[in-house]
């Protein structure tokens, strides 16, 4: 009987005790004081577009609950640029920035997404797109701003993908067109939303989020490793990153796992949402979602 309950427990024990992956929340909280604005679900149909394909999946869920939440940081701008990054690849910031700029525009709200990652571009991927121009040709003087933004087939969305892969991405970045650039889509759009390359890597988003009026740092669970928290928290001290916030992305909806979705302070709720089958689900699970 000893050896029956010892045995399963040292396992147990022995596993968290070596295991480095972002778990539960009180991982994030014990290093870091940067707050979570937002937690998405782990994406199982792996689809890119879900909020547009699936708007009424537990996933797009939680996305409009992310979108609420944003809608109260820099509260006192009326245009508002959104940065995005992470520690390292995979972490989903990409799908995260495409899904955020999507469900905004569903509010009748105008947003841009602009693929600022020239390092490893990815968007144009998931529009059935050619990357064959875009910011990296804008910034260097081989296109018009007109000609590199792209029109999406919904309404009031629209994209401009990271472009041929330049030699110098950094300095592209760092250039007073660039800022201009992100000034002049300001007072066209209601939401201009950058997806840039993890800060983990390369500095090329820190140039970017001094633009910004809200910076959001990806984190998966499960990926993402407390050393990299580590490095994000204080690289957040050093460059005295402004209106810095975190998202946890890839969450299990297993009540039994992890301990995230639960007990964040406000509650938010829409009523309903559906399976991709177009089936209601009976259990409202985001009710117990608290951001």
């Amino acid at each position: 009987i000893v050896l029956g309950l010892f045995t399963p427990i040292s396992i147990i024990a022995l596993y968290f005790l070596l295991n480095d992956k972002v778990i539960d929340k009180k991982d994030i909280e014990n290093i870091t004081s940067v707050p979570i604005v937002g937690k998405i679900i782990d994406n199982i149909d792996r689809h890119g577009l879900v909020t547009l394909y699936n708007p009424k999946s537990e996933i797009a869920e939680t996305f409009r609950l992310l979108r609420t939440n944003i809608q109260y940081l820099a509260s006192d701008k009326s245009q508002k640029i959104i940065c995005l990054t992470s520690s390292i690849s995979g972490e989903g910031k990409t799908f995260i920035a495409t899904n955020l700029a999507s469900i905004i525009s569903l509010t009748g709200k105008k947003a841009i997404l602009i693929g600022a990652d020239m390092r490893k571009p990815k968007i144009f991927d998931e529009f059935g797109l050619k990357n064959e121009f875009g910011l990296s040709s804008y910034l260097s003087n081989q296109k018009t701003k007109k000609e590199v933004i792209h029109n999406t087939k919904y309404e009031n969305f629209d994209l401009i993908l990271s472009g041929p892969i330049p030699p110098n991405p950094s300095e592209l970045l760092n250039t007073v067109k660039m800022k201009e650039f992100i000034d002049e889509l300001k007072q066209d759009y209601d939401y201009v939303i950058i997806d840039t390359p993890p800060i983990g890597l390369v500095t090329d988003a820190l140039l970017i989020m001094e633009y910004s009026d809200i910076n959001l740092y990806v984190v998966r669970q499960n990926y993402t490793t407390k050393d990299m928290i580590y490095n994000f928290n204080e690289m957040f001290k050093v460059n005295k990153i402004k209106n810095l916030n975190l998202i946890v992305n890839g969450i299990t909806t297993n009540q039994s796992a992890y301990g995230y979705g639960y007990g964040y302070g406000n509650t938010y709720g829409y009523g309903y949402y559906q399976k991709d089958n177009n089936q209601s689900k009976s259990k409202k699970w985001w009710k117990k979602i608290k951001l």
